[in-house]
Parts: C-alpha cells; sequence; structure tokens
C-alpha cells in the first residue's frame, strides 16, 4: 500500500470521526459539515471561496466573531456585484446624487446598510429580505465592533451557513 492509499483512508477516517462527533452540540467537529457545504461554492471566483474557507477556518478555531465577519465580506460582496450587475441604471437613478464611477467606488461612498437599502428599492431583493439582511448586518457589527457580544459556537454556525446559502442564490447555476 503507497503513501496515496494511506493519505486516502486517513482522510476518509477524519471525515467519519468528524460526521460521528458532529451529532454532539458541543463538539467543534460540526464545523466541518459547513465544509460539504463551501464545496458547492467551487467554480466561483478564488476570492468568494477565500472568504468562506476563512469564515470556517475561525469557526474551528473558536474565533466566531471572526467567522461572523468573513462570511458577512464574503456575502456582501457576492450581493452586491450581482445587483450592480443587474442594476447598475436603476441604482443611478434611484440614488441620482451618488457620485460614483464603478462598484468599488460607491461601496467606499456609501455604507452597507444604504446598499442593502437601495437593493431593495432597484427590486433586487424584497422587504422581507431586507428585514433579515439588516438583522445579518447587525450581528455582523456585533461582531467587528467592540461589544460584550460573544456568539455562541452555534451562533456563529448558523450565521455562516445562512451567508453561505444565501450567497449562492445570487451566483449563476453551475453549467
Amino acid at each position: 500500500m503507497g503513501l496515496e492509499d494511506w493519505t486516502a483512508r486517513a482522510s476518509k477516517a477524519r471525515r467519519a470521526a468528524h460526521r460521528a462527533l458532529a451529532k454532539h452540540e458541543s463538539a467543534a467537529s460540526r464545523v466541518v459539515l459547513l465544509e460539504d457545504l463551501t464545496k458547492s461554492l467551487s467554480g466561483t471566483p478564488v476570492d468568494v471561496q477565500d472568504y468562506f474557507s476563512e469564515a470556517i477556518a475561525c469557526l474551528e478555531g473558536e474565533l466566531y466573531r471572526s467567522g461572523i465577519v468573513l462570511a458577512w465580506a464574503g456575502h456582501f460582496h457576492v450581493f452586491s456585484e450581482a445587483c450592480y450587475q443587474k442594476h447598475e441604471a436603476d441604482i443611478r437613478t434611484a440614488r441620482a446624487k451618488w457620485a460614483f464611477k464603478d462598484l468599488a467606488e460607491l461601496k467606499e461612498l456609501i455604507a452597507e446598510s444604504q446598499f442593502l437599502i437601495v437593493a431593495k428599492d432597484v427590486k433586487f431583493t424584497t422587504k422581507a429580505q431586507l428585514r433579515i439582511l439588516d438583522g445579518q448586518l447587525s450581528q455582523r457589527n456585533q461582531c467587528a465592533h467592540p461589544t460584550l457580544y460573544r456568539p455562541s459556537m452555534n451562533a456563529a454556525i448558523g450565521y455562516v451557513d445562512d451567508m453561505i446559502r444565501q450567497t449562492l442564490s445570487y451566483l449563476p447555476p453551475p453549467l
């Protein structure tokens, strides 16, 4: 049996152990289940995959606030690009006072919360979705700024899971 065979066996055993441990609520192995979800991001730009891979690495290291911040960053990156690609003219019409040359400048000019509102105004998202996104942005802000908020492992895993699933909804289906 060669090294490749042993490596494959070890990897298979590791995954089986994580799946068994993941059934226990306090086990860090539950994070491994998110790795399967990130595989669905394959084919997306490397930077998008990196955001979520790093978010999961943070969860594995019990850096829950950091994981939430990175998951939001990955989601907002895709969300804003998809909205801008589909509705650039509508955004310019809806916010005629906003002077920007491209998406990068727009994101520097306005707060993320304002971008979410204009996304609703141009019908990229609904009022109900905006409420959810506002709540997720609020949770991200609690993690990114000095507060007493300390998310649990369960809250952080749920947040990252939500962000990955929502991000997938803004991406074109795989070929």
